[in-house]
């Protein structure tokens, strides 16, 4: 198949709305950057899996963000980047190997407030009010799956399931409590979300943000100064108040290594420029990243992102 899969008069919309991303941060004062797609080192997440060149070694980026906090360390300030990233073995609706993101760092800016500049971005880009409900994960997990995911037992996941006509996994005895969290939240968190309008999910617990600062609740558990936005069902956006603790950096590193290692994945290099970024005293600043294949989808009326992809990774 030689053609592509978004036409001509598609993509004609698609760059007026990129134009409109671009004029949306320069009105801002916000600088664009344009760091490597090809790096010595990379990320430690264990649920993203990377592309890696024999000679020389380089690993294709998954995100911009160490690049950038180099930058932020060097002095930059508020900055963005339009680029694309590359993920393994992710395509589907919603997911391509290769895939354009804009991602972006406000320097001094509380998480708060960055949530509220993505909410405008995307009601720009949508050409209608956004207005996204702000929903803590746990009452996500508890109003939309029934079940408070950091006490419930294996039995009180496989019955959140069964309540809601969920089938179960194959492998649901030998599951962890994470591997429920990412279960239910494919199967009853998200598809409520889609129901219930655009709704920011926020404060992770600390295993699920790896990059992000950390506080102590109420309730005694830690959590994580994250948030993604969800609108019709689709997962927009990722974002932290940036943690800035070289040694604390590290140490989550170390401990995602040991993850992978027990998943028998690939183990990343350790980017030791981003750590040296961070010990030389990165400004305190909340960042984020949104899938822009994604908001195009929906601001075209689209089912798929290869709608508004020329070439998807099947047909490249």
């Amino acid at each position: 198949m030689f053609s592509p899969t978004c036409n001509r008069d598609t993509w004609i919309k698609r760059q007026d709305l990129m134009r409109k991303v671009r004029a949306f941060f320069e009105a801002r004062g916000v600088l664009e950057v344009e760091t490597p797609v090809l790096s010595n080192a990379c990320g430690t997440d264990p649920q993203l899996d990377y592309f890696e060149i024999e000679s020389p070694h380089r690993f294709m980026m998954t995100s911009p963000e160490f690049h950038m906090k180099r930058l932020l360390s060097a002095g930059f300030g508020d900055i963005f980047q339009i680029t694309k990233s590359f993920r393994k073995d992710e395509f589907g609706a919603h997911h391509n190997n290769e895939f354009s993101m804009v991602e972006w760092y406000r320097v001094g800016m509380p998480q708060e407030q960055l949530m509220d500049e993505v909410e405008a971005l995307v009601s720009e880009i949508l050409g209608k009010p956004v207005n996204a409900r702000r929903t803590r994960w746990i009452d996500a997990f508890r109003n939309y799956a029934g079940v408070n995911p950091l006490t419930a037992t294996n039995g009180d996941f496989v019955a959140a399931c069964r309540s809601k006509d969920i089938p179960l996994p194959a492998a649901s005895t030998d599951m962890s409590r994470e591997d429920w969290w990412d279960y239910l939240m494919v199967f009853a968190v998200e598809p409520a979300l889609a129901k219930n309008g655009p709704e920011f999910i926020l404060d992770y617990p600390q295993s699920q943000a790896a990059l992000a600062q950390t506080y102590v609740g109420e309730d005694g558990h830690t959590w994580a100064r994250r948030f993604e936005l969800f609108v019709d069902q689709v997962e927009l956006c990722n974002g932290y108040t940036e943690l800035t603790d070289a040694k604390e950096q590290r140490r989550r590193f170390e401990a995602d290594l040991e993850i992978r290692r027990s998943m028998n994945k690939p183990l990343p290099t350790i980017d030791e420029n981003f750590l040296l970024a961070l010990e030389s005293g990165m400004p305190a600043c909340s960042g984020v990243a949104l899938g822009l294949d994604r908001l195009f989808m929906l601001a075209l009326n689209k089912a798929e992102i290869k709608d508004v992809i020329l070439f998807p990774s099947p047909i490249a």
